[in-house]
């Protein structure tokens, strides 16, 4: 057997095994050393990134070990400087964790690797999330001094556990979004909001310099672009506007680092597909090979500066113009094409997310049209197609179920017609 098919099927196997009744005495095993003891707990979400590992989210309900009455809990063991509150989630992981990290705990299992688990929020790649979540401290650090840290209100907007989260802090009438980033990346991040800003591309402004990874940013202004189109398919915003924000993103943006595009590990993300959707395996593997065929047949244009994850979540609209340019992580040299088929991806799959995207269709349209005359329409909807192949595994382990392998398999469905009209456009070219 292969490597990579041995991958594949481990991955299987552990969103299997976190899906099913067996984290309760693994979470249980994690918080006893800590003085807890689980009294029931239910799974949030399954994140699977192929090839780097699966990660299930739990929220939990516990109480002090040895007290069946919840009386006030002792001390705990793991470090901090101040009793930790009552833990409410925790996160068991297929990832290598670097032996030793705080306040992990690795369960051996055996004939299978090891998992690893931790309460909410020690994230062991996510240092700062402790500060992020903490008002005694990060209420200097996002607003300054002189406001009272009981009077702010912290927010988990997002996370990806190992990866990044995302707080909303709220004091009065002052608001900061505080992105929690892995070791070493928050400086890398302030200077691309820095660099796009003296650009005159609308990148939030920072609060501050950055702390333990963490960077904390003011508001954009605007409506987000996902509201618009919900509300009426977007009609006041001209897709030239979008091409304009990306025409706009500066020359030194070359200098960085090059992070291949989504369209890159098309087949990689079609195994996380499968293991969304392990009945349409077949169906699924011969698309993503399909998907990967158009796309490196098709003429992705020259090197140029790209945003990376250019979607209607990361834009904010006023006045029909771009005034708010978010996640720019991902910032570096690229394809146009790239950063115009991960937006078209993304809005495609809308109406099987929530049916009030009945707008989406024709909006799709207006910008499909408009983006085809910026690049190889052929390259264009490839390359949209391994975008909404990608967001398969999200629907299934954001949703769960019935609702969410139906959710699933509609995105299933969107990557499909994409391909099939990126074979129409090049077969219309060869005749």
């Amino acid at each position: 057997m292969r490597a990579k098919d041995a991958r594949i099927i481990r991955e299987q196997e552990t969103i299997a095994l976190l899906e099913s009744d067996a984290p309760g005495g693994i979470l249980q095993r994690a918080l006893a050393p800590a003085g807890w003891e689980l009294e029931s707990w239910q799974l949030g979400a399954v994140h699977h990134r192929p090839g780097a590992g699966v990660t299930g989210v739990y929220s939990i309900d516990v109480r002090p070990a040895g007290d069946a009455c919840g009386a006030q809990r002792r001390s705990s063991p793991v470090p901090g400087p101040a009793p930790l509150p009552v833990p409410t989630h925790a996160c068991i992981t297929s990832c290598v964790i670097q032996q030793g990290a705080d306040a992990v705990a690795v369960v051996h299992r055996r004939g299978a690797g090891a998992l690893s688990v931790w309460v909410h929020p020690f994230d062991p790649l996510l240092p700062g999330l402790p500060l992020a979540l903490d008002p005694e401290r990060s209420t200097p650090f996002a607003f300054g001094p002189g406001l009272e840290p009981g009077d702010t209100l912290l927010e988990l907007r997002s996370y990806r556990p190992l990866r990044r989260a995302v707080v909303l802090a709220r004091n009065g009438d002052e608001r900061r979004y505080l992105k929690v980033l892995r070791r070493q990346g928050a400086a890398s991040l302030a200077e691309r909001h820095r660099m796009l800003r003296a650009a005159g591309v609308p990148a939030p402004v920072l609060a501050g310099e950055p702390m333990q990874d963490v960077v904390a940013m003011h508001p954009a202004p605007g409506t987000p672009l996902a509201e618009l189109l919900m509300r009426d398919g977007a009609t006041d915003v001209d897709p030239a506007a979008l091409v304009h924000v990306l025409t706009s993103l500066p020359p030194a943006v070359l200098a960085l680092p090059v992070r291949p595009p989504w369209a890159a590990r098309v087949r990689d993300y079609g195994e996380g597909a499968v293991a969304a959707l392990p009945s349409e395996a077949a169906r699924i593997r011969r698309l993503a090979a399909a998907i990967d065929d158009a796309v490196r047949s098709s003429d992705a244009g020259p090197l140029v500066p790209t945003h990376g994850d250019f979607y209607e979540g990361n834009i904010l609209i006023t006045d029909g113009a771009v005034s708010g340019l978010l996640d720019v992580d991902a910032l570096g040299p690229g394809r146009f094409v790239d950063d115009l088929a991960c937006f078209l991806g993304h809005v495609a799959v809308l109406p099987g997310l929530h049916a009030g995207y009945a707008h989406v269709p024709q909006a799709l349209l207006r910008f499909l049209r408009a983006f085809d005359e910026q690049v190889d329409p052929a390259a264009l909807r490839s390359r949209a197609a391994a975008v909404s192949l990608t967001l398969v595994a999200g629907a299934r382990s954001r949703t769960g179920g019935d609702d969410g392998a139906a959710e699933a398999l509609s995105r299933l469905a969107v990557a499909e017609q994409f391909l099939t009209e990126a074979r129409a456009v090049a077969g219309r070219r060869r005749s």
